[in-house]
């Protein structure tokens, strides 16, 4: 009966957490890049592989946890586009930057959301929000808070 009850209790702590979606298009916002001098508008955003969009806060210990998660299983996520949104003052996005060396990752896009636009479009997320998107750039499932590598992988793997 207990195991019962704790598999029943993880089902809806994952389900409270994942949020299967119909295919709504990859947002058309723009993006201040880390170097500050370029942005980036999402419509250029060609299709053709998987995009993960992290929205995340560089002093989040979630979502430092996420992005270490992220890099660590870099060799599974070599066909997926990541692009890592905050609308944290730029200095914190630098340090983070730094700190990750995320410029080393060719498919890691990094970023800030000056105008909060993802913060209205997902309707009150917070971070980390990670919403992956099929080769079409159509929105298939989001997760809000911590999410396993192997969730990840798993859903990009079904797209």
């Amino acid at each position: 009966m207990r195991i019962l009850l704790l598999v029943s209790g993880l089902c809806l702590i994952v389900a409270c957490n994942t949020h299967s979606v119909g295919g709504d298009p990859f947002p058309s916002f723009d993006i201040l890049l880390v170097d500050s001098s370029m942005r980036l508008n999402t419509t250029t955003i060609k299709e053709g592989v998987p995009i993960a969009l992290l929205y995340f806060s560089p002093d989040c210990e979630h979502c430092q946890k996420e992005t270490e998660v992220i890099l660590h299983h870099m060799n599974s996520f070599k066909e997926v586009q990541f692009y890592f949104i905050t609308n944290d003052p730029l200095d914190r996005l630098r340090a983070f930057n730094g700190h990750y060396q995320l410029a080393k990752y060719p498919n890691i896009i990094l970023g800030r959301d000056e105008q909060f636009f993802l913060l209205r479009h997902f309707k009150g997320a917070y971070p980390p929000y990670l919403v992956i998107y099929d080769r079409h750039k159509k929105q298939r499932v989001a997760f809000q808070g911590d999410v396993t590598v192997d969730t990840i992988i798993s859903s990009i793997n079904n797209l």
